[in-house]
């Protein structure tokens, strides 16, 4: 139950926070608001991304 209520809280944090963001800023994504939620792996185009 307790993952339940913690994605339940993080999607109306999520909204919130896209609601208010700046025009041309990335979204939020309710995984970032889930501290114990486990993160979904980053896929190779990811990572080549980030490493460029």
């Amino acid at each position: 139950m307790g993952m339940r209520i913690e994605r339940a809280a993080a999607t109306i944090v999520a909204q919130q926070a896209n609601m208010h963001r700046k025009q041309g800023a990335p979204a939020m994504k309710v995984d970032e608001f889930m501290p114990h939620a486990d993160k979904p792996e980053m896929t190779l185009e990811q990572a080549m991304e980030m490493y460029q």
